[in-house]
């Protein structure tokens, strides 16, 4: 299904900012407010628009990320369902996609340390049982997200690229600040009224810890959450061994990335890889001629790659804690 030319501007302006309201984007895009309206519960209704969600930067709370790349066996049609939805219930799970390649499936956790992380793969382990062939362990330094360029004719784009990871300085919550969290993590659109009324705090209450989760970075941006199927996109990753990597080499990826429309993140990890590049793209040609490009533009460092097609993305949730005691913050 694609989407006509209003329906990605709209997309665009809520890329980052999934929380501003109608009358903002309509000012922006130059349609009338109850247009834009109707046109974003219309994306809802068709399943383009699966939801939107906050961006949490989980390094601030004291965690860092963890990539499992999962090989099956023994997994069928009947069986591969139930498998998945159990993986979805799992324990500090931020992401869980299917994909072919080498891998069947990726899992993105959080974990406060590599020994706490040890006790969640071994918790992964006895769940996958028989149907564990392989895995791999790719632990994320810091992750970029970029805009969908693909979605705008904008000549001129402002070059936003928000991120998380590294160690920055540790920031404490209290149990006000987590329901909030919870309470937007899911539903990053949710509105003052109802985030209160959910957490025991006034429209002016729930506005001031907002505000003050984003001063102390916290929450980095407000995402949407798309479905790439139904927008005539695929969603294509290469896994990236270097030769070498400093600074300037970091900058120039990133100001490669921030200028190919289609590439949406950029994951700088540890393990058997150096990069994770993240595209959505019409076809596997596409991302092919977007690799072509990479490799011409950093020829001197690139060692080796290989290419994975996500083609389903389960469950997303920045912020996936049941409860303050997760955090155990003193």
């Amino acid at each position: 299904m694609d989407l006509d030319r209003k329906d990605r501007r709209i997309l665009f302006q809520l890329e980052f900012n999934a929380r501003q309201p109608a009358s903002s984007i309509a000012k922006k895009v130059r349609l009338p407010k109850q247009v834009v309206g109707y046109r974003i519960k219309q994306m809802v209704a068709r399943g383009v628009l699966k939801g939107f969600r906050t961006l949490v930067d989980l390094h601030r709370l004291g965690f860092f990320t963890y990539r499992v790349y999962i090989r099956f066996q023994n997994v069928s049609p009947e069986n591969e369902k139930p498998l998945l939805e159990r993986l979805s219930s799992f324990k500090n799970l931020i992401w869980l996609v299917s994909s072919s390649g080498r891998w069947d499936s990726e899992m993105l956790f959080a974990a406060r340390n590599n020994v706490h992380f040890a006790s969640i793969l071994m918790e992964l382990k006895k769940e996958l049982g028989g149907y564990l062939k392989d895995y791999v362990i790719s632990p994320s330094i810091i992750n970029y997200h970029f805009k969908r360029r693909y979605l705008s004719d904008e000549v001129e784009l402002e070059k936003i690229h928000p991120s998380y990871g590294l160690e920055p300085p540790l920031e404490k919550i209290d149990k006000k600040d987590f329901a909030i969290l919870k309470a937007i993590s899911q539903d990053a659109s949710a509105s003052l009224t109802d985030i209160g009324a959910k957490v025991g705090l006034t429209y002016n209450g729930a506005k001031k810890r907002i505000a003050a989760l984003e001063k102390r970075g916290i929450v980095k941006s407000y995402r949407t959450w798309l479905e790439l199927s139904k927008m005539g996109r695929h969603f294509y990753k290469a896994l990236i061994s270097l030769s070498n990597f400093d600074e300037k080499i970091e900058k120039s990826l990133i100001a490669f990335c921030n200028n190919e429309p289609s590439i949406a993140y950029l994951v700088e990890c540890t393990g058997n890889w150096d990069l994770e590049i993240e595209a959505e793209v019409k076809d596997e040609q596409e991302f092919r001629e977007l690799l072509v490009r990479f490799r011409n533009r950093f020829k001197d460092i690139v060692k080796d790659y290989e290419i994975l097609n996500v083609y389903k993305e389960h469950k997303m949730d920045y912020f996936p804690f049941e409860k303050y005691e997760d955090l155990r913050m003193g």
